[in-house]
């Protein structure tokens, strides 16, 4: 049956009975689905005015929204028209999800951050057994409050949780395609800010443990802390020995600079890029070398039994786990290890669970558990060998909790 069919039964109920709710939300419903509009919201309107069934009248309120917001009316009317049906039904969540996504659209971020968050928070955890609209109003599910935080979140400078929260999106296979393809879209939009945390020597009296020489030191460059927790490890020691594996560029972000400039030690570098190898030598008095770390033989490249500290980091997460199993444990031991799992990135992988069962089977403590740029983004474990680290020291610096921990926030007094 066509549309003018359906027009003339809604019609001749109407003119039947013109104050009843339930032929006024149909007639409504007609002329908003034929893109008049206009005609749609005085017929919702009546629906409100004549109606004893209040969540026919939440559902007209918010179909009024959704014609006012085609028109593009002013965001105080569309607000007005969605408090007053979280007034009939607050416990509702459909009427806060398009509050929301108003204020998103019309870049109010801070309001459109805050309702998503009372949305998340009020609706997020639960599944609603609310009755059934006799419509669709365009509220996706709770999914939609995650997407509204995160999109607003970018904007009123949250991120790192911006980030983390379009990652849990990007995995919910929930979501529908339109949700989906946005999440996509802001993931290849939105920059990387796994920024470099650093160290500089205003923060020296905020160190949670002052190691000899670390008064001197003006700044660091591994990306999270790590060269300052090796220092931490050892007591500030000098002329230590370092086995870097996925060595990168020779400066910022890399975790044995300081090590080889403040302190003098001394080690061996590896990575599978020539350019970045080429690089590191040009610069760096201790060399590198360009090498595939899963096929060379450890045995020989390592000429002493004992190392302060040995660093896997190299991509993906499962070939650096390929790479620790070929390290002759047996033979050599580490004073640090820093490990790299990318777990938030790649949980799949079980590089995490599978180097933590492997070094603990080897005898090295977890010291510190998940390290990350933000405290959303675990990516690290950093480890000790109780034979060659300072039992007060690993005693004093120890966190296993499952919370990620920023590197600054672990290494200073926060």
């Amino acid at each position: 049956m066509n549309s003018n069919y359906w027009y003339r039964i809604a019609l001749q109920q109407y003119i039947a009975d013109p104050k009843n709710s339930n032929y006024n939300f149909n007639l409504g419903r007609f002329y908003e689905d034929i893109g008049q509009t206009a005609s749609a919201v005085s017929f919702y309107i009546r629906t409100t005015e004549f109606g004893n069934d209040d969540l026919l009248t939440y559902e007209a309120l918010l179909r009024i929204s959704l014609c006012f917001q085609k028109q593009t009316c002013r965001v105080f009317m569309l607000k007005g028209i969605l408090l007053r049906a979280i007034a009939l039904f607050p416990n509702r969540p459909e009427a806060y999800f398009l509050l929301s996504r108003i204020y998103e659209q019309n870049k109010d971020w801070q309001e459109a951050y805050a309702w998503a968050v009372l949305g998340e928070d009020k609706f997020g955890k639960i599944v609603t057994t609310e009755d059934r609209l006799k419509t669709d109003v365009e509220y996706p599910g709770a999914y939609g409050f995650t997407f509204e935080k995160a999109v607003a979140g970018w904007w009123v400078g949250l991120y790192d949780e911006s980030l983390h929260l379009f990652r849990c999106l990007h995995k919910n296979s929930s979501l529908s395609p339109l949700y989906v393809q946005a999440v996509k879209n802001n993931l290849n939009s939105l920059p990387n800010r796994n920024v470099f945390i650093q160290y500089d020597e205003s923060l020296y009296e905020r160190l949670k443990y002052k190691f000899p020489g670390s008064f001197f030191i003006q700044k660091n460059f591994s990306q999270s802390y790590q060269d300052m927790f090796v220092l931490t490890i050892f007591n500030g020691k000098r002329c230590g020995k370092y086995v870097e594996i996925g060595c990168a560029g020779p400066g910022s972000g890399n975790n044995t600079t300081l090590l080889e400039q403040n302190f003098e030690w001394s080690g061996t570098s590896l990575d599978i890029d020539q350019n970045c190898v080429n690089e590191f030598n040009s610069v760096r008095v201790n060399k590198a070398i360009c090498a595939d770390a899963t096929k060379i033989e450890f045995k020989v490249l390592l000429k002493e039994e004992n190392y302060d500290y040995l660093q896997l980091d190299c991509d993906p997460p499962i070939v650096t786990m390929e790479i620790l199993l070929r390290i002759p444990f047996e033979t050599h031991k580490f004073g640090v290890i820093t490990f790299e799992h990318d777990y938030y990135i790649s949980p799949d992988s079980r590089a995490r669970e599978r180097s933590r069962e492997y070094l603990t089977s080897q005898g090295y403590i977890l010291c510190v558990s998940d390290i990350g740029c933000n405290k959303y983004n675990s990516y690290e474990d950093w480890w000790v060998h109780p034979d060659l680290v300072d039992a007060k020291i690993i005693e004093k610096m120890r966190d296993n909790s499952d919370r990620v921990k920023r590197g600054d926030d672990y290494m200073l007094n926060r």
